[in-house]
């Protein structure tokens, strides 16, 4: 990772630049060490692809309209470069026992979300959440006389392993082959 210090480039922040906020309704999970991922040479943000370990599966989370969300938190240091807390939420819905366990053992995993907003030719609209160090339940609650009675969990980088970036892009050459690559992983 190159520490840098200082801008490199214009920023452009009007009507032009704005976009939508959302996600769509799937995201992806899998296990970190369930998949390979390669990182772009020259813009180290950029993942270009995902290759599974062996017969691993990335699953899909099927939300409902926009009851997932995702994004960082700075975590800035006087004596350390700065990193990123990321974070994915996401309700559970099923009450089944098979169902609750799975979600209980959710730890160490990568999501990747697709932005209501498509990005140029699909750059900027598939954002990978947690890729270098994984995701961890860091809330997990549940009331059952409140919000239709489901859980909500909320998974973040530990503390400690924050990630160098506050965003990566996952952009295998445009939106339908991303895309694909994707489908061809579930």
């Amino acid at each position: 990772m190159a520490c840098t210090a200082g801008i490199a480039a214009e920023i452009t922040s009007n009507c032009t630049t704005n976009v939508l906020g959302g996600v769509e309704a799937v995201a992806y999970m899998f296990n970190r060490a369930d998949m390979t991922l390669t990182y772009d040479g020259t813009t180290l943000n950029k993942i270009t692809n995902i290759v599974k370990v062996g017969a691993a599966v990335m699953y899909k989370i099927t939300g409902f309209k926009r009851n997932c969300n995702f994004g960082h938190d700075l975590v800035a240091s006087e004596n350390n470069p700065d990193r990123y807390n990321h974070f994915f939420s996401f309700p559970q819905y099923e009450r089944l026992v098979a169902n609750i366990f799975n979600v209980d053992n959710i730890n160490d995993v990568v999501v990747i979300v697709e932005t209501v907003n498509k990005g140029t030719g699909g750059d900027g609209t598939f954002f990978v959440i947690g890729p270098k160090y994984g995701l961890w339940k860091a809330t997990d609650t549940r009331r059952i006389n409140a919000d239709g009675g489901q859980r909500t969990l909320e998974l973040t980088s530990l503390a400690g392993q924050e990630e160098p970036f506050s965003s990566y892009v996952l952009l295998a050459t445009n939106y339908a082959t991303t895309k694909a690559l994707l489908e061809g992983l579930d």
